[in-house]
């Protein structure tokens, strides 16, 4: 078979977006481009990948396998744009990280705007998801690292664990567990809680925990967001269990925050998540050489919760 990349792109945009037109906009290609380019592809591999009417495109059967392997695909070549761009100096290139939004805030934030600052030349694709929206970027090459609290299985992404952070209860100022210096899982059960959705690892690793220690977290509430959710605590509505690098955004907020006694045993590991074997921009493995430097001294900090990440590297 004779595929070419472009091939491969549109009909990816076309098995995700449905559309004819959609898919021409995604590629940057004519509507008249996507109907010939996979033409070309179908008749390649031999079979129809899709049935066209005038209002819908629907995937054939075994169009759903073509296309993991077209990600696959996709992916190392993504992959290999990255480590080739800024290969000789750090005045260009691109660093893709994916992590989930509060890491984004409470964790990288400090190495974002320093690193912009020391390499304007260099763009910073920085997606905020989802565990599992994080865990599929990466594998597609669509960003150079990720950053989890979940361990990957599998051969296509390495991971290791790159900061072990503790977990702290977020309360409303009037709730009457938030003059406490620490408070106990046992403590929070007594209490209604507001959770986030399961697609993230936080409320992951809370349902983890509470299975461990056989306790039952009440819930009349879940959200997808944790801004939502630390908002709903502010109004009084309940209380939430998050890492120790939400606490600052937490408190920005008026909100009180208690460490979790036993947190140390039970904490929130996060580990860093890479295509495997692949090799890291320059741009890139300056990003992550800082990164690691800064979580190392957060670690070591009194108080992480309340680590100065601009002043730490000043």
């Amino acid at each position: 078979m004779n595929i070419t990349l472009k091939q491969l792109r549109v009909f990816c945009a076309l098995y995700e977006l449905r559309s004819f037109t959609a898919a021409a906009r995604a590629a940057f290609v004519t509507q008249s481009a996507v109907s010939k380019l996979c033409a070309e592809l179908e008749a390649e591999v031999g079979q129809p990948l899709f049935e066209r009417s005038t209002r819908s495109v629907t995937p054939c059967e075994g169009a759903a396998d073509f296309y993991a392997y077209a990600q696959e695909i996709l992916g190392t070549v993504r992959a290999a744009e990255r480590s080739m761009s800024g290969l000789r100096s750090l005045e260009r290139g691109v660093v893709g990280v994916a992590c989930s939004p509060m890491m984004m805030v409470g964790l990288l934030g400090g190495v974002i705007a320093r690193y912009h600052r020391r390499h304007p030349g260099v763009k910073l694709d920085l997606f905020e998801l989802n565990t599992d929206e994080t865990i599929e970027h990466v594998r597609h090459g669509r960003a150079d690292f990720g950053i989890v609290s979940t361990d990957i299985d599998g051969d296509e992404l390495a991971a290791r664990v790159i900061y072990r952070d503790t977990m702290h209860a977020v309360f409303a100022p009037d709730h009457p567990l938030a003059r406490r210096k620490q408070v106990r899982w046992a403590d929070l059960a007594a209490h209604e809680h507001i959770t986030l959705r399961n697609v993230y690892s936080v409320r992951r690793a809370v349902d983890r925990i509470s299975g461990e220690l056989s306790l039952q977290f009440q819930s009349g509430i879940e959200a997808g967001m944790l801004t939502s959710v630390l908002n709903l605590v502010r109004a009084g509505l309940g209380i939430t269990v998050v890492p120790g690098y939400v606490c600052a955004f937490a408190r920005q907020l008026g909100l009180a925050t208690a460490p979790i006694g036993g947190a140390g045993q039970r904490g929130h590991a996060l580990w860093l998540i890479q295509r495997h074997n692949a090799r890291l921009s320059r741009a890139a493995d300056a990003f992550l050489a800082d990164l690691e430097t800064t979580l190392r001294a957060r670690e070591a900090a009194p108080d992480p919760t309340r680590y100065d990440e601009d002043a730490a590297g000043q």
